[in-house]
């Protein structure tokens, strides 16, 4: 029954991801064009129209994967435990989200050869929105994991000395 219930509360998180990707795109791709204007000032232009018809699928899979992967993670700490994961979580996201801008930032206008006047001018599409995410999302989840599997490995590691002894 218990298995039943963490089913039941994982594809109801799945879903639901599913459907908050869909509305937290642009929000995301705009929170990645901020990043980029505050780390580079006049040297980025944003132009063309920011026009998206269909959501990225990668950005819905991700996020949906991720998700899934959170919530079996918290299953797996304590009560507790949950909230400050919780924030860690959503703050290395936006970290990192903040660190990949500034880094792909700078690429863009260091390869910039004909500027004008010393501004790179970049199509609202001309930034890979998805690797920002996804690589956020990824980073985000590494304390959680390595925390689930030190736990695991510490309790297995007992068991292994309770047995010799």
């Amino acid at each position: 029954m218990k298995n039943l219930i963490k089913a039941i509360v994982i594809s109801t998180v799945f879903f639901t991801a599913l459907i908050i990707a869909f509305y937290f795109e642009e929000d995301y791709r705009q929170c990645v064009r901020y990043f980029f204007k505050l780390f580079q000032g006049n040297h980025i232009e944003f132009f063309g129209k920011n026009l998206r018809l269909f959501v990225s699928e990668y950005f819905i899979s991700a996020f949906g994967a991720f998700n899934i992967l959170f919530s079996i993670l918290l299953f797996k700490t304590t009560k507790k435990r949950v909230l400050p994961k919780l924030l860690l979580t959503i703050s290395l996201f936006f970290l990192t989200t903040a660190l990949t801008s500034y880094i792909d930032s700078c690429i863009k206008v260091i390869e910039c050869t004909i500027c004008k006047e010393n501004k790179r001018e970049l199509n609202y599409n001309g930034i890979n929105y998805d690797y920002h995410f996804i690589a956020s999302l990824i980073i985000s989840l590494l304390p959680l994991t390595f925390g689930v599997f030190k736990n695991r490995m510490r309790k297995v590691s007992l068991g292994a000395d309770i047995q010799h002894n």
